[in-house]
């Protein structure tokens, strides 16, 4: 991931590419030729990661040698046991991530600067590198139960959710491009007031990408949701494209898959990277930086 002053252009936006069903197409060279050559990084999902052998973890991280990597963990379960699945399953394979997503507000989880604080620290005692940021993947719009709320609960408006971010150093927004587009005003104001309070203080915004119900519009509607973004000056510094379906119907089109098969998760990666974002406009980009806390 690129540290740019503002002014850059929006080729420097990363694309990220993982996640659950249909993992072990990773393993594949022939899957992500293009996209490897473009410069895409490695997206590895825990619950997709520790489903593949030893042997074919060693293939991924082969053929995506020298590519920038991410990792996405649980939270709930606590600060040591995901500080040991971090050690254990990555950092003992020699994986130094760019970034962790962290599901710190998976199910309507609601956590607060001190426990987010004390998740961060037990990750570092790991020997985690001091340049991996550790970022908070901020679900609270997708919930029902804020839905009525979410105007008066942005991130410009929370100074626990500022707090956070600080802390983090960016955040983790999970807002699938179909279901952002069918929610209401409300819900893509969100989104904008989340990328543009973090963007303008030089934090990292990281979007993740994922079908959920789009199948086979999922390409189109990634286009689409994208398009809105660059529109209202909200382009993201990351995108991770993947799905983390666990049971999907046998005809779920949106696999892993390869580059050359449209609406995949390496489909939709490629064409980002090698379509969509090179036509992209100048936009503003912050520096990315690592801040101090601040409590």
């Amino acid at each position: 991931m690129s540290v740019c002053s503002p002014g850059a252009i929006a080729e420097d936006i990363t694309v990220y590419a993982g996640g659950v069903i249909g993992v072990e197409a990773l393993t594949a060279a022939e899957t992500s030729v293009k996209f490897r050559a473009a410069g895409g990084g490695l997206y590895l999902h825990n619950d997709g990661w520790e489903g593949l052998t030893l042997e074919q973890q060693k293939r991924v991280l082969t053929l995506f040698h020298g590519l920038p990597v991410a990792i996405e963990l649980g939270f709930r379960e606590g600060a040591e046991a995901w500080a040991e699945r971090l050690s254990n399953g990555y950092l003992a394979l020699g994986i130094q991530p760019d970034f962790i997503a962290a599901n710190a507000f998976d199910r309507d989880h609601r956590p607060d600067p001190e426990i987010w604080k004390r998740y961060t620290e037990a990750l570092r005692n790991t020997g985690l590198p001091a340049t991996t940021r550790i970022l908070p993947t901020f679900e609270y719009a997708n919930f029902g139960t804020n839905r009525k709320t979410l105007e008066e609960n942005t991130v410009s408006n929370r100074r626990d959710f500022q707090v956070i971010i600080r802390i983090a150093g960016g955040l983790v927004l999970d807002a699938p491009p179909g279901y952002a587009l069918r929610r209401e005003r409300a819900y893509r104001d969100w989104i904008l007031d989340a990328v543009h309070w973090s963007r303008d203080r030089g934090f990292t915004v990281v979007w993740i990408c994922s079908p959920h119900t789009s199948g086979y519009d999922f390409r189109d509607d990634t286009r689409r949701f994208l398009s809105y973004l660059e529109g209202k000056d909200a382009l993201p510094h990351v995108i991770v494209v993947e799905n983390y379906t666990h049971d999907p119907p046998g005809n779920y089109p949106n696999i892993i898959g390869q580059e050359d098969q449209p609406d995949t998760v390496l489909g939709v990666a490629w064409y980002l990277a090698g379509t969509v974002i090179p036509q992209l406009g100048v936009r503003r980009k912050p520096e990315i930086r690592i801040p101090e806390p601040e409590y």
